[in-house]
C-alpha cells in the first residue's frame, strides 16, 4: 500500500502546499517526536505527507480512536499511516481512566521502543485553547 500512501501524501501537499523546514537538522532517518497545535482531524495528515516519503514510513501519527476507529477512515489510518490510535473519551470512573491512559501509554511506548517516530498534538484536542 506504498502507493497509496504516496498518493495521499502528494494530494495533502498539492491541497494545502505544506512543505517541511529543517532548522539546525537534516531530515534523516533518525527516531524523532514531532509535534504541532491541532485544528483539524487532518492535521497529522497534513504533517506526515510533508516529510520525505523514507521518514513517513517510519512515523506514526497519534490520533484519537473514537474518531479513527471505524470505516474508511480505520483503514487507512491502520493500514497506511499506522497511527497509534489512544483513547481520550473514557468513562467517568477514576479507575477506568487511569487505565485508559495507562494503555495509551503502553502503545506510545511500544511505538518508541520500535523506533518509530511519533507525530503528536500537545494539547490533545482540537480547539483554539
Amino acid at each position: 500500500m506504498s502507493w497509496l500512501a504516496g498518493v495521499l501524501a502528494a494530494g495533502a501537499r498539492g491541497l494545502t502546499g505544506a512543505t517541511v523546514r529543517w532548522c539546525d537538522c537534516a531530515p534523516e532517518a533518525r527516531q524523532r517526536v514531532y509535534f504541532a497545535n491541532h485544528t483539524s482531524h487532518l492535521d497529522f495528515v497534513v504533517l506526515w505527507s510533508a516529510l520525505p516519503a523514507r521518514l513517513r514510513t517510519l512515523t506514526r501519527p497519534v490520533a484519537a480512536k473514537d474518531y479513527w476507529q471505524s470505516g474508511i477512515r480505520r483503514y487507512l489510518a491502520v493500514n497506511i499511516f499506522r497511527a497509534v490510535l489512544v483513547e481520550r473519551r473514557t468513562e467517568s470512573h477514576p479507575q477506568h481512566q487511569l487505565e485508559a491512559a495507562r494503555h495509551s501509554l503502553d502503545l506510545l511506548l511500544e511505538a518508541l521502543a520500535n523506533r518509530d517516530s511519533l507525530i503528536i498534538f500537545p494539547e490533545g484536542t482540537r480547539g483554539d485553547g
